[in-house]
Protein backbone atom coordinates (compact mmCIF):
# COMPACT_ATOMS: atom_id res chain seq x y z
CA UNK A 1 0.00 0.00 0.00
CA UNK A 2 2.77 2.44 0.74
CA UNK A 3 4.28 1.81 -2.78
CA UNK A 4 0.82 2.67 -4.04
CA UNK A 5 0.40 5.82 -2.34
CA UNK A 6 3.59 6.94 -3.05
CA UNK A 7 2.54 6.71 -6.20
CA UNK A 8 -0.98 8.60 -6.23
CA UNK A 9 1.15 11.26 -4.39
CA UNK A 10 3.85 11.97 -6.84
CA UNK A 11 0.83 11.84 -9.58
CA UNK A 12 -1.02 14.55 -7.57
CA UNK A 13 1.71 16.51 -7.08
CA UNK A 14 2.44 16.22 -10.73
CA UNK A 15 -0.92 16.85 -11.82
CA UNK A 16 -0.72 20.30 -9.02
CA UNK A 17 2.41 20.98 -11.25
CA UNK A 18 1.57 20.97 -14.48
CA UNK A 19 -1.75 23.24 -13.52
CA UNK A 20 0.76 26.10 -11.79
CA UNK A 21 2.75 25.96 -15.62
CA UNK A 22 -0.63 25.92 -16.95
CA UNK A 23 -1.61 28.98 -15.04
CA UNK A 24 1.73 30.74 -15.67
CA UNK A 25 1.65 29.66 -19.48
CA UNK A 26 -1.80 31.93 -19.50
CA UNK A 27 -0.89 34.70 -17.62
CA UNK A 28 2.29 35.25 -19.98
CA UNK A 29 0.68 34.83 -23.20
CA UNK A 30 0.78 38.51 -24.37
CA UNK A 31 -0.77 40.36 -27.86
CA UNK A 32 1.23 41.72 -30.67
CA UNK A 33 1.17 45.55 -31.40
CA UNK A 34 -1.57 46.70 -33.34
CA UNK A 35 -0.24 48.49 -36.40
CA UNK A 36 -1.48 51.62 -38.19
CA UNK A 37 -2.15 50.45 -42.08
CA UNK A 38 -2.98 53.85 -44.03
CA UNK A 39 0.30 55.45 -42.97
CA UNK A 40 1.57 57.37 -46.38
CA UNK A 41 4.18 59.52 -47.71
CA UNK A 42 6.63 57.36 -47.54
CA UNK A 43 10.21 58.49 -47.69
CA UNK A 44 13.55 56.86 -48.35
CA UNK A 45 16.40 59.04 -47.15
CA UNK A 46 19.79 57.91 -48.22
CA UNK A 47 22.46 57.02 -44.83
CA UNK A 48 25.05 58.57 -47.31
CA UNK A 49 23.17 61.60 -47.70
CA UNK A 50 21.79 62.55 -44.28
CA UNK A 51 25.31 61.35 -42.60
CA UNK A 52 26.67 64.12 -44.82
CA UNK A 53 23.85 66.79 -43.68
CA UNK A 54 21.97 66.62 -46.52
CA UNK A 55 19.33 66.17 -44.83
CA UNK A 56 16.15 65.55 -46.82
CA UNK A 57 12.06 66.54 -45.73
CA UNK A 58 8.47 65.85 -46.59
CA UNK A 59 5.26 67.59 -45.88
CA UNK A 60 1.84 66.45 -44.43
CA UNK A 61 -0.10 68.62 -47.28
CA UNK A 62 1.21 66.23 -49.61
CA UNK A 63 -0.07 63.08 -47.74
CA UNK A 64 -1.90 60.11 -50.14
CA UNK A 65 -1.89 56.78 -49.40
CA UNK A 66 0.36 56.22 -52.27
CA UNK A 67 3.79 56.29 -51.34
CA UNK A 68 5.11 60.00 -52.00
CA UNK A 69 8.01 60.61 -54.28
CA UNK A 70 10.08 63.04 -52.32
CA UNK A 71 13.36 62.05 -50.06
CA UNK A 72 16.23 60.86 -51.56
CA UNK A 73 16.83 57.31 -53.03
CA UNK A 74 20.33 58.22 -55.19
CA UNK A 75 23.55 56.21 -54.85
CA UNK A 76 25.09 57.25 -51.69
CA UNK A 77 27.83 60.03 -52.14
CA UNK A 78 31.29 58.58 -51.42
CA UNK A 79 33.12 62.05 -51.73
CA UNK A 80 33.35 62.25 -47.92
CA UNK A 81 33.88 60.32 -45.15
CA UNK A 82 31.08 57.95 -45.18
CA UNK A 83 30.38 55.28 -47.40
CA UNK A 84 27.32 53.52 -46.09
CA UNK A 85 24.72 51.95 -48.40
CA UNK A 86 21.31 51.70 -47.35
CA UNK A 87 18.47 54.16 -45.68
CA UNK A 88 16.01 55.45 -43.35
CA UNK A 89 12.14 54.29 -44.82
CA UNK A 90 9.89 56.94 -43.41
CA UNK A 91 6.15 56.93 -43.44
CA UNK A 92 3.83 59.19 -41.86
CA UNK A 93 -0.15 59.96 -41.09
CA UNK A 94 -2.05 63.24 -39.19
CA UNK A 95 -4.24 62.52 -36.50
CA UNK A 96 -6.86 65.05 -34.84
CA UNK A 97 -7.44 64.30 -31.09
CA UNK A 98 -9.80 67.08 -28.48
CA UNK A 99 -9.31 69.69 -31.10
CA UNK A 100 -5.80 69.19 -31.40
CA UNK A 101 -3.50 67.76 -34.06
CA UNK A 102 -0.31 65.65 -34.10
CA UNK A 103 2.40 63.18 -36.61
CA UNK A 104 2.41 60.00 -36.05
CA UNK A 105 5.59 58.80 -38.20
CA UNK A 106 7.21 55.24 -38.27
CA UNK A 107 10.99 54.95 -39.25
CA UNK A 108 12.79 51.37 -40.16
CA UNK A 109 16.18 51.49 -40.09
CA UNK A 110 17.53 49.54 -43.58
CA UNK A 111 20.77 50.34 -42.96
CA UNK A 112 23.46 47.79 -41.79
CA UNK A 113 24.47 50.18 -38.68
CA UNK A 114 23.27 51.16 -35.35
CA UNK A 115 22.51 54.83 -35.33
CA UNK A 116 21.49 58.06 -33.31
CA UNK A 117 18.82 59.18 -35.84
CA UNK A 118 17.50 62.88 -35.12
CA UNK A 119 14.15 63.92 -36.69
CA UNK A 120 13.22 67.84 -36.59
CA UNK A 121 9.65 68.66 -37.24
CA UNK A 122 8.51 71.86 -38.55
CA UNK A 123 4.71 72.97 -37.80
CA UNK A 124 2.71 75.20 -40.61
CA UNK A 125 -0.42 76.92 -39.54
CA UNK A 126 -2.71 77.78 -42.53
CA UNK A 127 -0.70 80.88 -43.59
CA UNK A 128 2.28 79.17 -44.11
CA UNK A 129 4.04 80.10 -41.21
CA UNK A 130 6.48 78.34 -38.49
CA UNK A 131 4.04 77.67 -35.20
CA UNK A 132 6.30 75.30 -33.60
CA UNK A 133 9.16 73.14 -34.09
CA UNK A 134 10.20 69.69 -32.30
CA UNK A 135 13.19 67.80 -32.01
CA UNK A 136 13.68 64.21 -31.11
CA UNK A 137 16.80 61.58 -30.86
CA UNK A 138 16.48 58.23 -30.53
CA UNK A 139 19.72 56.62 -29.36
CA UNK A 140 21.24 53.46 -31.04
CA UNK A 141 18.40 52.83 -33.24
CA UNK A 142 19.20 49.98 -34.10
CA UNK A 143 19.54 48.18 -37.51
CA UNK A 144 16.42 46.06 -39.18
CA UNK A 145 14.10 47.69 -36.37
CA UNK A 146 10.92 49.77 -36.77
CA UNK A 147 9.42 51.98 -34.09
CA UNK A 148 6.82 54.78 -33.87
CA UNK A 149 7.76 58.54 -33.42
CA UNK A 150 4.57 60.91 -32.07
CA UNK A 151 4.89 64.50 -32.49
CA UNK A 152 2.62 66.44 -30.54
CA UNK A 153 2.75 70.36 -30.60
CA UNK A 154 -0.29 70.67 -28.12
CA UNK A 155 -2.40 72.88 -30.75
CA UNK A 156 -3.87 72.86 -34.24
CA UNK A 157 -1.71 73.15 -37.10
CA UNK A 158 -2.18 72.42 -40.72
CA UNK A 159 1.24 71.09 -42.38
CA UNK A 160 3.83 69.45 -41.03
CA UNK A 161 7.47 68.84 -42.39
CA UNK A 162 10.55 67.18 -41.16
CA UNK A 163 14.46 67.00 -41.65
CA UNK A 164 16.76 63.65 -40.61
CA UNK A 165 20.20 63.36 -39.51
CA UNK A 166 21.86 60.29 -38.53
CA UNK A 167 25.31 59.78 -36.86
CA UNK A 168 26.79 56.00 -36.32
CA UNK A 169 26.16 54.80 -32.38
CA UNK A 170 29.64 55.46 -30.97
CA UNK A 171 29.99 54.13 -26.96
CA UNK A 172 32.44 56.85 -26.63
CA UNK A 173 31.14 58.21 -22.98
CA UNK A 174 28.91 56.85 -19.59
CA UNK A 175 26.13 58.85 -21.27
CA UNK A 176 26.37 56.61 -24.69
CA UNK A 177 26.59 53.41 -22.57
CA UNK A 178 23.06 54.17 -21.13
CA UNK A 179 21.89 52.95 -24.65
CA UNK A 180 23.65 50.17 -25.16
CA UNK A 181 25.16 46.48 -23.26
CA UNK A 182 28.38 44.80 -24.82
CA UNK A 183 27.83 46.88 -27.89
CA UNK A 184 24.49 45.80 -28.79
CA UNK A 185 21.66 48.24 -28.79
CA UNK A 186 19.20 47.75 -25.88
CA UNK A 187 16.49 48.02 -27.94
CA UNK A 188 17.47 44.48 -29.77
CA UNK A 189 17.76 43.18 -25.81
CA UNK A 190 14.08 43.23 -24.92
CA UNK A 191 11.13 42.01 -26.00
CA UNK A 192 7.79 44.19 -25.38
CA UNK A 193 4.33 42.49 -25.10
CA UNK A 194 0.98 43.75 -24.04
CA UNK A 195 -1.46 41.88 -21.73
CA UNK A 196 -3.84 41.63 -23.26
CA UNK A 197 -3.14 45.09 -25.26
CA UNK A 198 -5.91 47.12 -23.93
CA UNK A 199 -8.69 46.80 -21.42
CA UNK A 200 -11.33 48.44 -19.58
CA UNK A 201 -11.17 48.60 -15.89
CA UNK A 202 -12.84 50.41 -12.83
CA UNK A 203 -12.50 52.57 -9.62
CA UNK A 204 -14.17 51.80 -6.35
CA UNK A 205 -17.23 53.66 -7.39
CA UNK A 206 -17.64 52.12 -11.07
CA UNK A 207 -16.27 54.59 -13.16
CA UNK A 208 -14.75 53.33 -16.08
CA UNK A 209 -11.09 53.29 -16.64
CA UNK A 210 -8.98 52.45 -19.92
CA UNK A 211 -5.62 50.84 -19.10
CA UNK A 212 -2.84 48.80 -20.28
CA UNK A 213 -0.43 45.93 -19.04
CA UNK A 214 3.11 45.81 -21.17
CA UNK A 215 5.41 43.72 -20.34
CA UNK A 216 9.28 43.73 -21.07
CA UNK A 217 11.44 40.73 -20.92
CA UNK A 218 15.08 41.35 -21.05
CA UNK A 219 18.03 39.19 -22.61
CA UNK A 220 20.98 40.11 -21.13
CA UNK A 221 21.02 38.70 -17.62
CA UNK A 222 22.91 41.26 -15.86
CA UNK A 223 21.42 43.80 -17.57
CA UNK A 224 18.07 45.55 -15.98
CA UNK A 225 16.34 47.53 -18.74
CA UNK A 226 13.91 50.67 -18.20
CA UNK A 227 11.44 51.70 -21.40
CA UNK A 228 10.04 55.08 -21.96
CA UNK A 229 7.51 55.95 -24.19
CA UNK A 230 3.97 57.24 -25.62
CA UNK A 231 0.74 54.83 -25.76
CA UNK A 232 -1.82 55.82 -28.82
CA UNK A 233 -5.22 53.95 -29.01
CA UNK A 234 -7.36 53.67 -32.16
CA UNK A 235 -10.75 53.00 -32.47
CA UNK A 236 -12.22 50.46 -35.40
CA UNK A 237 -12.70 53.17 -37.34
CA UNK A 238 -8.75 54.04 -37.11
CA UNK A 239 -9.68 57.20 -35.21
CA UNK A 240 -8.03 58.38 -31.94
CA UNK A 241 -9.60 57.32 -29.14
CA UNK A 242 -6.88 58.15 -26.03
CA UNK A 243 -3.42 59.46 -26.32
CA UNK A 244 -1.26 59.47 -23.30
CA UNK A 245 0.23 62.76 -23.63
CA UNK A 246 -3.42 64.21 -24.21
CA UNK A 247 -5.39 62.13 -21.86
CA UNK A 248 -3.09 61.67 -18.80
CA UNK A 249 -0.89 64.96 -18.37
CA UNK A 250 -3.77 67.83 -19.61
CA UNK A 251 -7.01 68.75 -19.81
CA UNK A 252 -9.65 66.84 -17.87
CA UNK A 253 -8.55 63.44 -17.12
CA UNK A 254 -6.74 62.85 -13.93
CA UNK A 255 -2.59 62.37 -14.04
CA UNK A 256 -3.05 58.88 -13.99
CA UNK A 257 -0.56 56.21 -11.90
CA UNK A 258 2.06 53.64 -12.49
CA UNK A 259 2.74 50.61 -10.83
CA UNK A 260 5.47 48.29 -11.80
CA UNK A 261 6.42 44.94 -10.25
CA UNK A 262 6.99 41.36 -11.22
CA UNK A 263 4.38 38.81 -11.30
CA UNK A 264 4.26 36.42 -8.25
CA UNK A 265 5.21 33.57 -10.56
CA UNK A 266 8.22 35.77 -11.68
CA UNK A 267 9.70 36.52 -8.87
CA UNK A 268 13.16 34.37 -9.99
CA UNK A 269 13.15 36.18 -12.89
CA UNK A 270 14.46 40.01 -12.33
CA UNK A 271 14.44 40.90 -16.45
CA UNK A 272 11.02 40.43 -16.44
CA UNK A 273 8.77 43.39 -15.65
CA UNK A 274 5.03 44.16 -15.89
CA UNK A 275 3.63 48.15 -15.80
CA UNK A 276 0.02 48.66 -15.46
CA UNK A 277 -0.68 52.01 -17.02
CA UNK A 278 -4.23 53.65 -16.48
CA UNK A 279 -5.05 56.05 -19.53
CA UNK A 280 -8.08 57.56 -19.04
CA UNK A 281 -11.02 57.98 -16.73
CA UNK A 282 -14.44 58.38 -18.66
CA UNK A 283 -15.81 60.51 -16.60
CA UNK A 284 -19.83 60.05 -15.27
CA UNK A 285 -20.19 63.65 -16.31
CA UNK A 286 -19.37 62.91 -19.92
CA UNK A 287 -22.12 62.06 -22.58
CA UNK A 288 -19.66 58.79 -23.50
CA UNK A 289 -20.58 57.43 -20.08
CA UNK A 290 -24.24 56.56 -20.67
CA UNK A 291 -23.19 54.78 -23.73
CA UNK A 292 -21.68 51.67 -24.69
CA UNK A 293 -18.31 51.94 -24.80
CA UNK A 294 -16.22 50.44 -27.25
CA UNK A 295 -15.35 46.68 -26.91
CA UNK A 296 -11.68 47.13 -25.80
CA UNK A 297 -10.45 43.84 -27.94
CA UNK A 298 -11.88 46.51 -31.01
CA UNK A 299 -9.39 49.14 -29.81
CA UNK A 300 -5.32 49.23 -31.79
CA UNK A 301 -2.90 49.73 -29.43
CA UNK A 302 0.19 51.57 -30.83
CA UNK A 303 3.69 52.35 -28.35
CA UNK A 304 6.09 54.80 -29.64
CA UNK A 305 9.52 53.99 -27.82
CA UNK A 306 11.41 56.93 -27.19
CA UNK A 307 14.23 55.07 -25.33
CA UNK A 308 15.36 51.78 -24.41
CA UNK A 309 18.33 52.33 -21.03
CA UNK A 310 20.38 50.50 -19.00
CA UNK A 311 18.06 51.06 -15.92
CA UNK A 312 21.46 50.56 -13.36
CA UNK A 313 23.74 52.77 -15.37
CA UNK A 314 21.34 55.41 -15.55
CA UNK A 315 20.67 55.71 -12.10
CA UNK A 316 24.54 55.66 -11.31
CA UNK A 317 24.86 58.64 -13.54
CA UNK A 318 22.25 60.44 -11.47
CA UNK A 319 23.75 59.52 -8.49
CA UNK A 320 27.34 61.15 -9.74
CA UNK A 321 25.64 63.86 -10.95
CA UNK A 322 27.33 63.26 -14.08
CA UNK A 323 24.02 63.44 -16.59
CA UNK A 324 24.14 66.00 -18.74
CA UNK A 325 21.48 68.84 -17.69
CA UNK A 326 20.14 68.69 -21.06
CA UNK A 327 19.49 64.92 -20.43
CA UNK A 328 15.32 64.83 -20.46
CA UNK A 329 15.98 65.50 -23.89
CA UNK A 330 16.72 61.58 -24.24
CA UNK A 331 13.24 61.04 -23.21
CA UNK A 332 11.22 63.68 -24.42
CA UNK A 333 10.31 65.38 -27.11
CA UNK A 334 12.25 68.86 -27.37
CA UNK A 335 10.42 71.86 -28.13
CA UNK A 336 12.89 74.45 -29.96
CA UNK A 337 10.24 76.89 -30.52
Amino acid sequence: MKPCKRILSMLLFLAITLTLFAACSKEEETASQGEVSDMSGEQHFNIGDIMSGDSSSTSSENISSEPSQGGTTETPSTDGTHEWSGEFIITEKKYEYKEKNFMLLNVTNDTGKNCNLTITGTFYDEAGDVVRIQQQTYHNHPTGWSNYFIFYPDMKFDTFTYEVSAEEYENLTPLDSVFSYNGDALSDCVTVGWIPGVYWDQDPDGTPILSYRMTQRGTHSECETRIFGHALILDENGDVYALDIADRFQGDMTSGFTQTGTWPHMEDDPLYDTMFQALRWVSKDSPEYTEPLPDAESLTFIYAIQAVIDDNLFGELIANGTLPPDVKSIIQTRNLQ
